[in-house]
């Protein structure tokens, strides 16, 4: 399980890669929230790109949940995209999509949290 962080503009573009369990979901925390800790107002916002993520047990929901709290406590904002096939379902069953802004494209999420930031992005979609 890996991260990659990009900064574009006012927003925190992290690209998550690998599988996401029992077994890895404390990586997973110990890796993500340190990366939230300025995800504050308007100064900085969040993106997950789950692209690379094809499985995540409950162990990885309960790490999502905690870096959307530590975002709303900050009066930030953590949204996530370009969610598999199997994760869009797992969300649906879990309900973890009426929690989360969930978005079908990265470039559509940064639209969403900062146009600036969604003309400067140039990844491959």
């Amino acid at each position: 399980m890996e991260l990659q962080t990009q900064d574009i503009a006012n927003v925190r573009l992290i690209h998550v890669e690998g599988r996401i369990d029992l077994t890895t979901a404390q990586s997973f925390q110990d890796l993500l929230l340190p990366k939230l800790t300025d995800c504050t107002g308007e100064t900085k916002k969040a993106l997950l790109d789950l692209s690379g993520v094809h499985y995540m047990s409950s162990a990885g929901l309960r790490v999502l949940l905690k870096a959307s709290q530590q975002c709303q406590q900050q009066q930030g904002e953590l949204v996530l995209a370009a969610l598999s096939a199997f994760l869009q379902d797992v969300f649906r069953v879990t309900h973890f999509n009426d929690l989360f802004k969930i978005f079908a494209t990265v470039p559509a999420a940064l639209e969403h949290l900062s146009p600036t930031a969604a003309s400067l992005y140039s990844g491959a979609e």
